[in-house]
């Protein structure tokens, strides 16, 4: 006689994980499911969904992950520090069209400073529904932590723009970027 209790088991874990697609319902990754909340950064307008699980990185964490004196302004980490989204606000004006110019430049500064990296996926002027013009691209970086997945997005705003970067450890990377998109479509402002 053949047992099925751990084929039922997988069923019913699979059922599980298909209610729980959006940032609405949550999502899982690996086996956690993640919930999301919108999030207001710091000394702006700007809100995006983020993992309500993910903190503040603490400055001592920040210091060791992010050396330079160029670290994003506001990280908000998982509790292991493993995944990451960065944020910087830029006072500048940008007119239709220059997302594709800025991430350009910042893709020349990496390679610049690093010309191992290799530039993924570079994907321009998409326009989300609080029609804010963005642009983004992916690579493989090395950090402290090992080899990881970055993405790193260029969204123009009002009378600002908003550079956020993601970084997840390269063996999430399939269930993250999902994930990272739907978080920077969802980036509004508020009038």
């Amino acid at each position: 006689m053949e047992y099925f209790d751990e084929e039922i088991l997988d069923a019913k874990r699979e059922l599980e994980r298909l209610k729980h697609t959006t940032l609405e319902t949550g999502i899982y990754v690996e086996d956690e499911l993640l919930t999301f909340t919108q999030v207001t950064l710091p000394s702006s307008k700007i809100r995006i969904y983020l993992p309500e699980q993910f903190i503040v990185m603490p400055d001592m964490v920040k210091d060791m992950k992010y050396p330079s004196k160029n670290a994003p302004d506001f990280i908000v980490t998982s509790l292991d520090s493993m995944v990451n989204f960065c944020f910087n606000i830029f006072p500048v004006l940008l007119e239709k069209g220059d997302t594709k110019v800025m991430s350009s430049q910042f893709q020349n500064a990496l390679q610049n400073v690093n010309p191992s990296i290799k530039i993924k996926n570079i994907i321009s002027d998409i326009f989300t529904a609080q029609g804010n013009e963005m642009s983004w691209f992916e690579y493989k970086g090395y950090t402290l932590d090992g080899q990881n997945y970055n993405r790193m997005y260029i969204v123009r705003m009002r009378k600002t723009v908003l550079h956020g970067i993601f970084n997840c450890p390269m063996r999430v990377k399939e269930q993250w970027s999902g994930i990272v998109e739907k978080c920077f479509l969802s980036v509004e402002e508020e009038m």
